[in-house]
């Protein structure tokens, strides 16, 4: 029989989706890291896959480059750090020496399913855990015990396996994003627990610079160091010793750590006798104690009434141009929070500026509640518009936040505007069941497309000063959209659309001031 422990290497075996030109191929974490400079970008399927194995990437960036290292913790030189960060961007490529030198010596803990060490999983669990969770608890967009079908008719009478260089992608998921609430039962010191804690990117959008290779997209994406970083004492979730799962989590030290040492789930694959495919899986907690608390380097943060900054949370009904002035300002105002742009930018705002004006933005959101329930995932690519960060073009980075918000407030006026129509001419039976009706829906599949063309526009021609009253007549068409003929030919809605279209612009002159 083969030994299925030594049947799949991440370093070597194809599982990361890479593309140059029109071709997509799968390639082992040494040739990428090899032929970064050759590669256009990633090509992963999974939006939240892709964000979790970005930071992965990053992590792996930094050793390779000795940027990990690259700081004096007795004297942190955060300017010194990013002269090395521009110096390994200059020479445009990764050196081969060192790609073969990492992984080299580091190839024991890239075994996916080696018995003491498996990569980034908890192998205890196969005797911590009566009964494994089902690989269709394992897999992304999979319906397990009873839940509903969402990408596909599987059942767990029959579960189907997967193979393994997929599965790397949507154990990455499972650690990231994972649910909070009931799992599988684990014991530890014969007390059993079955809930865990949500994962470190639950319901968020990650924003990731992408370069004119996949090499300038590593090096760039590399996060700063924090004030206080002691790289000395840094290790990834890989290279982690086991720890007691009833004692306090690992800190999150910078870079690897905090990239990919946070999960707050257990996981343990269950392969076939070839270790080609994933047959099953155990998915459980990790920690009983909270982990310290940290910033991901790559979220926007918001902030309550009460001061506390939390990631604003992903959905998949907003465009991401709407959050396009909290990723170049330092700060922003928007609905009465203060955003604190992701901590990334502030490092990308010091790189070349040849680079920097190239570079596009790569989103990826997972809008899920802080529970179970997972809704949806959503992709988007934001084209350069890095030239406009504050720190260098800080009237346009201003005037960008001003016209966001003209629309968002046109936006807002305009849900609660038709809302009120639609409530005045229903019966409160209707009102009670519908809400505010189908007209602020349909105005707003309107309205938004339409004010996404009008701001791209905008910055395109660098018109982004201009009048934002356009949104108002874009909010307009919009009302129009709404409405069916039968709508329009009915006096009642005839008289509440019209008192509605007066409340908008009367409303908008007190708000879009």
């Amino acid at each position: 029989m083969v030994d299925n422990r030594s049947t799949f290497n991440l370093t070597e075996q194809p599982w990361i989706p890479v593309r140059t030109g029109g071709t997509v191929r799968r390639i082992g974490l040494r040739e990428l890291f090899e032929k970064a400079h050759e590669i256009e970008d990633l090509a992963v399927p999974i939006p939240p896959a892709a964000a979790a194995l970005w930071r992965v990437l990053y992590a792996i960036t930094a050793q390779i480059t000795g940027l990990n290292t690259a700081l004096n913790s007795s004297d942190p030189d955060v300017d010194g750090w990013m002269a090395a960060r521009n110096a390994v961007l200059e020479r445009g490529a990764l050196s081969a020496e060192l790609v073969a030198e990492h992984f080299t010596s580091n190839r024991s803990k890239f075994y996916l399913f080696h018995a003491d060490r498996p990569w980034m999983q908890e192998p205890r669990l196969i005797e911590e855990c009566l009964v494994a969770s089902g690989v269709n608890k394992l897999v992304a967009g999979r319906p397990a015990g009873n839940n509903q079908v969402w990408f596909g008719h599987f059942s767990d009478v029959e579960p189907q396996p997967i193979p393994a260089g997929e599965a790397v992608l949507h154990l990455l998921v499972q650690l990231y994003y994972g649910p909070a609430g009931k799992c599988t039962a684990r014991r530890i010191a014969g007390h059993a627990e079955s809930n865990s804690t949500k994962g470190v990117l639950r319901s968020t959008t990650s924003f990731h610079p992408i370069g004119a290779n996949l090499f300038e997209s590593l090096v760039a994406g590399v996060p700063g160091p924090p004030a206080n970083a002691d790289a000395s004492i840094d290790r990834c979730g890989w290279e982690q010793p086991l720890l007691d799962p009833l004692g306090p989590p690992p800190e999150p030290t910078w870079p690897g750590g905090l990239l990919t040492g946070r999960s707050r789930h257990a996981v343990l694959l269950v392969p076939d006798a070839t270790g080609t495919l994933v047959t099953d899986a155990y998915l459980t907690w990790a920690w009983r104690a909270p982990s310290v608390e940290a910033r991901d380097p790559y979220l926007v943060y918001d902030t309550s009434r009460e001061g506390r900054a939390y990631p604003r949370p992903a959905s998949s009904d907003r465009a991401v141009w709407r959050d396009l002035d909290s990723l170049l300002l330092r700060a922003s105002v928007d609905s009465g929070a203060a955003p604190r742009r992701p901590a990334l930018f502030d490092g990308l705002a010091r790189l070349p500026s040849e680079v920097r004006d190239r570079l596009r933005l790569a989103a990826y959101g997972f809008d899920q509640d802080g529970q179970t329930r997972d809704r949806q995932w959503f992709s988007a690519s934001i084209p350069p518009v890095l030239r406009h960060l504050e720190e260098h073009d800080p009237i346009t980075a201003i005037h960008i936040g001003e016209l966001h918000r003209a629309a968002e407030a046109v936006g807002r006026r305009l849900q609660h505007c038709l809302g009120d129509a639609w409530r005045d001419v229903t019966s409160a039976a209707s009102r009670e069941k519908d809400r505010g009706g189908p007209w602020p829906v349909r105005a707003a599949q309107h309205y938004w497309p339409s004010a996404e063309r009008e701001f791209w526009s905008r910055l395109r021609t660098g018109d982004v000063d201009a009048d934002p009253w356009v949104f108002q007549q874009l909010a307009h068409r919009a009302i129009d959209a709404a409405l069916s003929p039968t709508d329009e030919a009915d006096l009642r809605i005839a008289r509440a659309v019209d008192l509605a279209r007066r409340r908008l612009s009367r409303v908008l002159t007190k708000e879009t001031r």
